[in-house]
Parts: structure tokens; sequence; C-alpha cells
């Protein structure tokens, strides 16, 4: 039977202009990178737009830029039929439904280095005004007033630090805390003691770092769940620190119940707080929070964390540049809801991600039907090396062709899951035929893999397994079946089995040469990859034909050439 496949992904090739929206305020320089970079691109500016004006133009969009001010609901996500991207320009995601996004496939990216430097030094000056009073004693010298001991503050030196989330910020405040001469103790369960230890930092459990504390400083993310953050700090925890302790804040407003922290000022447990992030932003008419800005012990600033000309420019940049990333083809950095791929790493998997693609791709078209379990198996140095991205990969070319959501790295986890689609790996660092192999098999629902149903040879044989290798970076397909076989898949590409006999090669060759289709390439798959001797007369072995052509094949050829008798199982791919 002659099957002819094409992806539905592929249909539409007609030209169209990339569109970028930015509804908030970024630096300029992001918005020339972009510029710069995309220059056929049209970037439009329109800030001040509510969730259901976003969601009335979003359709038009294929990257979306913001800060903080603009809320991307999952309304708006659904009403972005053309949307691939979503940059915030900053670390924290809060306005974004990322679960949405997720489910979409659009990616979301953030920049979580930008405003290291910035938000650390914040954190830093927020703790000097906590231990100096200054910006009460600014106010009560402006207002007249002369009055030195009402303002009698405390050293840092030799005080105990306590840092919540040892990560980029945490560790950038560690260490200008160390420069002030104090003690540093931190919680992280994602740091090792040893790495704390190399930077002059003590590693303690979360309650230790909470009953040790002079002044506490949080600088983790905020998650919700049954071990999320929300909250972290709450009556209990306040309850644990020390009589006359300070607490910091200059992370995500959510981690602090602020009505405990306000009974802890009350009661006088807490010497002090400051707060830069509110659960509520801005604060409009929210009592709780306007009793603690009221507050004589607390110091507030309004999200300034990453109020710097340096750092504005650091964000607006690097989401530019992912942005730019994203919409060439590539894979951002800074993923929210995908693996974080280090620069190094990524350009060691970028070809694998795309030769596990098209094995994906090239399994769909030459075997159509229901998938449930699938095994990946990986021979090599590449198997030493964090493979999730390989694995959405391959999701992304089985499912991209049968399924109606728009599939990518993004969501690919997640529609197979929905799909039933099992999927196992198999790692080792032990070369197979190449030095760095990945191997395909598709399972039956019980766990077994069958080649082929009946004899092999006859028309109705299963390729149920694929190899492919990356030679000199350029993916390659080394076994098909029970085929040894070796092609870039790429193109249109014609596969046939055939009787191992003299004239085969010739005879497609010739039909082929009737249709006016050129031949880019051909390879004739053996079973064994060694030479044999032919036994003459022998019909039962057979060979794989792959042919990859420059344009596609008119169906009378692909019918002439099925016609022949000794070539049979016709099939044309299109990766």
């Amino acid at each position: 039977m002659t099957q002819v496949h094409e992806p539905t992904s592929q249909a539409d090739n007609s030209p169209q202009t990339i569109r970028i929206l930015i509804t908030d305020k970024i630096a300029r320089e992001g918005i020339d990178l972009l510029k710069e970079q995309m220059p056929e691109a049209q970037v439009d500016e329109r800030r001040g737009l509510t969730p259901e004006q976003l969601a009335e133009v979003i359709g038009d969009y294929h990257a979306l830029i913001v800060r903080s001010e603009t809320q991307v609901t999952a309304d708006v996500l659904s009403a972005g039929t053309n949307l691939k991207i979503v940059g915030r320009a900053g670390v924290g995601v809060d306005n974004i439904d990322t679960n949405a996004a997720t489910r979409l496939g659009i990616i979301v990216v953030n920049s979580p280095t930008g405003n290291i430097m910035a938000a650390a030094e914040h954190t830093i000056a927020m703790l000097m005004s906590l231990a100096r009073h200054v910006p009460a004693a600014n106010a009560s010298i402006k207002g007249g007033k002369w009055d030195r001991s009402r303002f009698m503050g405390i050293e840092v030196r030799n005080r105990v630090l306590g840092v919540i989330g040892l990560g980029k910020v945490g560790m950038a405040v560690a260490r200008r805390a160390l420069g002030l001469e104090m003690q540093v103790v931190a919680y992280d369960p994602f740091v090792s003691p040893e790495q704390a230890r190399k930077n002059g930092v003590e590693m303690g459990t979360f309650e230790e770092v909470l009953t040790r504390a002079d002044f506490l400083t949080l600088h983790t993310s905020l998650t919700s769940g049954p071990q999320g953050t929300r909250g972290l700090i709450s009556e209990h925890e306040l309850q644990l620190m020390k009589s006359g302790a300070r607490l910091i804040n200059c992370a995500r407003g959510g981690l602090i119940n602020e009505k405990a922290l306000l009974n802890a000022l009350n009661e006088g447990r807490l010497a002090g707080a400051a707060l830069d992030v509110f659960s509520q932003e801005p604060i409009r008419d929210d009592e709780t929070l306007l009793q603690l800005l009221a507050h004589d012990r607390v110091i507030a600033t309004p999200h300034l964390g990453a109020s710097t000309e340096e750092a504005q420019v650091g964000v607006a940049t690097d989401v530019a540049e992912q942005v730019i990333t994203v919409l060439n083809g590539g894979f951002p950095r800074a993923a929210v809801n995908a693996p974080l791929i280090l620069p190094e790493t990524l350009k060691v998997l970028e070809p694998y991600m795309t030769l596990l693609e098209k094995m994906g791709r090239l399994y769909t078209q030459l075997q159509p039907g229901p998938l449930s379990k699938i095994e990946i198996t990986y021979n090599g140095d590449i198997a030493s090396y964090d493979l999730r991205p390989l694995q959405a990969a391959l999701i992304k070319g089985l499912l991209e062709s049968v399924s109606e959501a728009h599939v990518n790295m993004i969501n690919a986890q997640l529609l197979a899951k929905e799909r039933g689609l099992e999927i196992t790996e198999q790692k080792s660092t032990t070369p197979a035929e190449f030095a760095n192999q990945v191997t395909l098999r598709v399972l039956s629902p019980n766990g077994n893999s069958s080649s082929f149903i009946g004899k092999p040879g006859i028309e109705d044989e299963h390729f149920d397994v694929i190899s492919g290798a990356v030679v000199y970076d350029e993916p390659r397909i080394v076994r098909v079946g029970r085929y040894w076989t070796e092609f870039v898949p790429e193109g249109y590409i014609l596969f046939c089995r055939n009787l191992d006999q003299p004239g085969m090669i010739g005879r497609a060759g010739t039909l082929l040469g009737k249709a006016q289709v050129n031949i880019r390439h051909m390879d004739v798959g053996p079973v064994e990859r060694k030479p044999r001797t032919r036994v003459p007369g022998n019909t039962t072995d057979t060979a794989l034909m792959v042919i990859s052509v420059d344009d596609a094949i008119p169906d009378w050829a692909l019918r002439e050439l099925s016609e022949t008798g000794d070539i049979f199982g016709v099939t044309v791919v299109n990766l």
C-alpha cells in the first residue's frame, strides 16, 4: 500500500509579519534591541491595558513583554492564538498565569539575573536603615526636631544575619553582609553546606536560622500548595525569632503573613521590619497593610528592589534577547515553565533535541496509530547530561501531527500525560554503534515490542525501533526497524522495502527520473551492517531503500513503484 504523510504543522508556509506587544514601561535599550535584531518585526507599545482590552488585541501578536502591572490571565493567553512567548522584564511572574501558558504551549520567560545586584544592595540599605533608624531620623530633623537620643541605633558588626533562600540574590546579600563583618547563617534545601562554606556562609535548618538571627532577610520565590512558601513567615515562625530581632523582605509580598507581623510588632517582640514588597500592590485600602505602613517600627518602600537604572536596562535587554531567540526558533535560557538549561549544556543538547523531534515525527509518519509506551535508550557521553529537554523534544515530534493542541517544548510533557503516553528512559555512558546514540523503541500496551507481524519482508512489517546519532553536529537516522541505514531526516523522504537483489536501485531511480523528481541522497539499509555473501536465487532477504528527494513525488509514480512486485511498503514522509 502506498502511504503519503505530511505533518499538519508544516501545511501553512505563508509569510507573516512578526508582531511584538509591550504593555508596561521597560528600558528603551530593550526596545531598541528588538528593533535592531528583528528589523522585519512590528514592535508596538500600548501601556495600561486592562485584561479585557488585552484579550481583544493579543490574538494579533506573537510575543508579549510585561513588567508587574499587566495581568496576563488565562483568558488573555487563550485569546493569544499566535502567541509564542510572554516575557517578564524582572523576576516575579505572579501576574502571569503560568499554568495556563504551559497548557497552551506558550513559553514564559523572566530575567532572574538582571536585577541581582540592585535587589542585594536594596536589602543591605534596608538592613542599615533598620539598624540606624535612618528614615525616622530623616523625617524628624526635617520636621524641625533635634532628637538624638530617640534614634539610638545598633552596630551590625558581629550580628547574625539569617538568610532564607541562598540563591543568586541571597548569596549576593550574604557576601555584602560578610563585608560588614556580620555572621551569616542560611537555610536553603537546594544548596549544599560545602558550597555555602566556600562563600563563608554557615547552613542551618529553617528553625535554627529563625532562632539565631538578629536580622532575618527573605530571598525565596513565592509558591503555593502544601509545600509552598506563601505565608512562610507566620505566627509560629515569628514566635521562634529572637526578641528584638529585625525582619527584612525585598523578595515577594506573600512570603509573610502580614497580620501576624503586625501583631508581633505591636507586642514588641520585633524591633522592626523593613518591607519593599506586599501581598497587595499598590496598598490601596487594605487595613492591615495601612497599619503596617503607619507603624513606627516599619520601614517601607514601594517595591524598589529592582529600581535602578542599571537593573532596568539589564532586565529589559535580557528579556528582549530571549524573545528574539524564541521567535527565531531557539530555546530561551530562563524559561519559567520549562527545565532550566545552562547555555553550555544547551549548546551540546540542541542538535540532539532536533534529532529526537525528527525521530518522533518520522515514527508517526512511518507507523501511524495509537501510542501507549515509549522507551528511550541513550548511549555514550550524552547519557551524563540532564536529558529532560530531549524527552520533551521527542514528545513534540510524536504528538504534533496527531494532537489538535499546539505541541512544543513547554506543554509536551503535560500533553503526553493527558494522552496516557508512558515514557521510560535507559541510560548508559558505554557507546553503542555510534559514540553517542539515541534509540526510540515503541512498545505495545503490555510492554512488548514486535518488529513485524507475520514473516519478515512482507508488506505489514512494523518499524517500532528508530536509532539516531549526531555526526559533525548534524542529526542522522542510523536505524529504522531492523534495517541499518544513515540519512539526514529533512525534507521529502521516500521509504520502501525491496527484495535484496540486483536492479532495485536502478528501478526506483528510473521511475523518479521519469517523474522529474531529483534525488538528493540515497541509502540502502541492510539487516546486517557487515558485508555478507549473497546466495543467488535467495529472495527471502529484504533491504530498506531510503531516498531523499527535492520535490514531492506524484501519486502515479508511487503507485507504479508499488506495482513492480519487488518493491513494497512505499511511504513518503515530510520532515
